[in-house]
């Protein structure tokens, strides 16, 4: 078969140039599409200067967090007041761990743990802080407040509590509290003797004998109070019974009678001898101190007893009457 080239159409100027503009259009396209591939605004990413991390991975950074956690609660009460406090649920972001747990609890104490407890004795609002620390040495912290109240109580000493007249006495109500929000504006004294005071530190003499109930009112700046007492021991010198008489009424019998000169007497004890010469005293009855007669039976007829009265103040001082004399029927 013989093939002739002259039947094929040469390739003209013409279909040269519809060629090169099909290559440029598509181009063209080529170059619209790729910049509908970026956002808004971006430009084309920079080409790398470094190696990726290993891995292949880029690096952001460590974002490791050491977070404390106390839970919200309502924390405080009336003093004595004990609370627990739990850190337990602090923890650690990404590869690290809690270790350690610090607490200051706000009155110059503390404790280490992920769970403690504090009894707070005195009334104030305590900030509560605990430090935890992590494995690779972060820290992180969190806080609470302890509402730790009280009423107002008033609360004093005496210096001496009792002793002989004239007793001056000194009072303090110095240990007299009230809530951390509150002041104690006065300090209102009744000394039992009649006789009344203000202010923290007072002094009081007593010049009568007796057992005094001292009463102080404690009173805040919003009207509360409290109300306590005390009592005085104001002791009369020992004077003991005068005015001592024996007789024997009947058989065997014997009576006695005395007037007492005391106010403040613990007790009379009657103590009796054989023998008109006799010393060696017994005790045979106790009475109290107002009594003013005795009487027994029983005795010897016609033997001499001697009596006398021994009596003791609140103190522990003693005191003797005389002696008589008397010679049962």
């Amino acid at each position: 078969m013989t093939t002739s080239l002259s039947s094929a159409r040469p390739e003209g100027p013409r279909a040269r140039r519809r060629a090169a503009l099909l290559v440029a259009a598509l181009l063209s396209a080529t170059t619209v599409l790729g910049a509908l591939a970026l956002p808004s605004g971006a430009s084309a990413a920079p080409v790398p200067t470094a190696a990726p991390a290993a891995g292949g991975a880029a690096d952001f950074g460590s974002m490791d967090s050491a977070v404390a956690v106390i839970p919200d609660l309502a924390y405080g009460g009336m003093v004595p007041v004990t609370q627990t406090f739990d850190g337990s649920g602090s923890f650690c972001l990404e590869v690290c761990s809690i270790i350690s747990w610090d607490w200051t609890f706000g009155d110059g104490t503390g404790a280490s743990g992920p769970v403690v407890s504090h009894t707070y004795t005195t009334s104030g609002l305590y900030p509560v802080t605990l430090t935890v620390h992590s494995s690779n040495g972060l820290t992180g912290t969190a806080s609470v407040y302890v509402n730790a109240a009280t009423y107002t109580l008033g609360s004093f000493t005496m210096t001496p509590s009792s002793g002989l007249l004239p007793l001056a006495v000194a009072f303090d109500a110095s240990a007299s509290v009230t809530n951390w929000d509150r002041t104690i504006v006065s300090y209102a004294w009744d000394f039992g003797d009649g006789a009344t005071g203000s202010g923290r530190l007072v002094n009081h003499v007593y010049t009568t004998p007796g057992i005094r109930q001292v009463s102080l009112r404690v009173t805040d700046n919003v009207g509360g109070y409290q109300i306590v007492g005390a009592y005085v021991l104001a002791q009369d010198p020992v004077l003991p019974p005068n005015n001592l008489k024996a007789t024997s009424p009947t058989k065997g019998a014997v009576k006695l009678t005395w007037t007492n000169r005391m106010v403040l007497v613990s007790e009379l004890h009657i103590e009796r001898c054989t023998g008109a010469r006799c010393t060696s005293f017994v005790p045979i009855f106790v009475t109290q101190g107002t009594t003013t007669s005795f009487s027994e039976s029983g005795l010897k007829s016609g033997t001499t007893f001697r009596y006398r009265i021994r009596v003791n103040d609140y103190l522990g001082n003693t005191g003797y009457s005389s002696i008589v004399s008397v010679k049962t029927r």
